[in-house]
């Protein structure tokens, strides 16, 4: 019996098998075009949000070396150290 010759893989392209389309340049452009389509924060939110992060970057930093310094004590009278 004849097997029907349905080949649907692409062929190899001797630049290594990547589809053609414009390459690196046609990327960028592409690029481009998605950032264009984003909706931006405006100053007002940026400058706000960037604030939400930093105090909470502060008080995780503070929390982590309150921690550290409460478990140094802890094994430190643990194993008799002083």
């Amino acid at each position: 019996m004849a097997a029907a010759s349905n080949d649907t893989t692409a062929a190899v392209k001797p630049g290594g098998g990547r589809p053609s389309g414009g390459g690196f340049v046609q990327y960028l452009r592409e690029v481009r075009a998605e950032l264009k389509k984003a909706e931006w924060p405006t100053r007002e939110q940026l400058i706000k949000l960037t604030q939400v992060v930093l105090t909470l970057i502060f008080l995780v930093a503070v929390y982590c070396g309150l921690l550290d310094s409460l478990l140094g004590l802890v094994t430190n009278r643990l194993f008799g150290r002083q």
